[in-house]
């Protein structure tokens, strides 16, 4: 069973204010890696992980590709930190495009004025320590 704590929800809530970092690990389906930050990041409830991808680059062709990801939350000062395995869906228009947009924080909004991006929603099937094998959680 996953349940995000309260812990990872604020941290990863405040990373982007905080300068701390929320780095997102893609494949294409050939295997093909790319990674990216993710300022907009954020928990959507106990058991995903949203974000606003406004980049609509090689991360989103991958994500269209192989919906297998990870992330990385990492906070060097408190030497805390998270890996998030699970998998992504897209929403490129409709309500939970629209829910998704309205939870994302303005700064990042303001880097997507015509509103282009989409909204991602990701369910977490693992969570790791930032370092090591330890296992959290896991379906």
């Amino acid at each position: 069973m996953i349940k995000i704590s309260d812990d990872m929800k604020e941290r990863i809530g405040k990373a982007f204010k905080d300068k701390k970092y929320c780095v997102w690990g893609t494949s294409s389906k050939d295997g093909r890696p790319d990674i990216s930050f993710r300022g907009s990041t954020y928990v959507w409830d106990d058991e995903h992980i949203a974000f606003w991808d406004r980049s609509r680059g090689i991360s989103t062709k991958n994500l269209e590709e192989n919906p297998n990801v990870c992330m990385l939350y990492i906070d060097l000062t408190d030497r805390v930190g998270w890996r998030f395995d699970g998998r992504a869906t897209i929403y490129k228009d409709g309500e939970m495009r629209e829910k998704i947009m309205s939870r994302t924080i303005k700064d990042e909004l303001d880097k997507d004025p015509e509103r282009k991006g989409y909204g991602v929603i990701v369910r977490v099937d693992r969570i790791r320590r930032y370092s090591g094998d330890e296992v959290f959680q896991q379906r």
